[in-house]
């Protein structure tokens, strides 16, 4: 039974101090209206420099308590409406009522002039394979996505998997497992599963992780205007064309050296040599050799060795071939 008395006396403690407090402080509340006489919702009403305020309701009412006695300034605001501000007086143990009218705001806000100085050196405007003909991404209707080698490059891409990052909408389901036939790697489109079967717009399956070294640009289309290219290699989701390297009629080349930790290193090189004074005939050889060891065998032997050559050859007919 004593314990029971020592709970009581702190309820009743509460209960004494909150009529005692609403003695001490007032309660602004009131409404606000339109021109129209209509109720206003979500308003902000508060008292300028305290930290005090409320939203109006459906019916434009508003009320604000706990506020010590004085004169405030009651400013009520809103987006499109002219800010209203009233002295208020709140005297303690009495409710302060006051009506609002906002009238329509004819105000503008002000000009902003975007001014766009860098090119994104990135971007492709155009496209022959898309839509296998020479289109403007404006002209195409097809939805599609271009990595280019330059952004490789950049961002020192070695692999197609890693390319695909920079495509939105493409998420990776799983890797490449090296089995024979469809040993690639798979994706994920529009709920659909995709694949790279496709390297300039023809056939051309894989059964391991492909290496960018020859890789020009990879297109990626979206929806099922990718079975413009056959049902057999593409689906709903959309496919994944690899473009290659050409060679053109100048002499030209670069080299690549790369390292990394877990000792990763990777050698590459691009050559290009025209074959005849008329510059029809081209040879363009790319190759690159990748060395890395991984967390999992620092202890014990094994690593990740790769060798990647791309030979092409193109020939230009004149209009006299028959």
């Amino acid at each position: 039974m004593q314990s029971i008395r020592y709970l009581l006396f702190p309820l009743a403690a509460c209960a004494i101090t909150a009529p005692a407090q609403a003695q001490t402080t007032g309660v602004i509340q009131g409404r606000v209206t339109n021109s129209n006489g209509g109720a206003v919702e979500a308003v902000s009403v508060g008292l300028q420099g305290q930290p005090m305020g409320d939203i109006t309701d459906e019916q434009g009412r508003f009320q604000i308590r706990g506020i010590a006695p004085g004169t405030y300034t009651l400013v009520v605001s809103a987006v499109g409406l002219k800010t209203e501000q009233q002295q208020v007086t709140v005297t303690a143990g009495q409710p302060t009522t006051v009506r609002v009218m906002l009238a329509e705001s004819a105000a503008e806000l002000k000009e902003v002039v975007v001014n766009g100085n860098r090119t994104n050196r990135f971007n492709r405007t155009s496209s022959e394979d898309v839509g296998k003909m020479p289109l403007k991404n404006l002209e195409n209707p097809q939805v599609y996505a271009t990595v280019g080698k330059e952004l490789l490059t950049e961002q020192l891409v070695f692999s197609v998997d890693d390319a695909t990052r920079n495509v939105p909408g493409l998420q990776q389901m799983w890797q490449a497992t090296g089995r024979s036939g469809d040993g690639g790697s798979y994706y994920a489109s529009r709920g659909f599963v995709a694949s790279s079967q496709l390297r300039n717009g023809v056939a051309g399956n894989i059964t391991n992780t492909i290496d960018a070294v020859n890789l020009e640009k990879l297109e990626v289309i979206k929806g099922p205007s990718a079975t413009l290219f056959g049902s057999a290699l593409t689906s709903y989701g959309g496919l994944l064309n690899r473009v290659t390297k050409k060679p053109y009629g100048t002499f030209g080349g670069e080299v690549q050296v790369a390292a990394g930790s877990y000792g990763f290193s990777r050698e590459s090189f691009d050559v290009n040599v025209p074959l005849n004074k008329a510059k029809t005939l081209a040879f363009r050889l790319n190759a690159a050799y990748q060395y890395q060891d991984g967390w999992q065998n620092r202890d014990y032997p094994g690593y990740d060795q790769t060798l990647a050559i791309a030979p092409s050859l193109q020939f230009q007919p004149s209009d006299r071939l028959t």
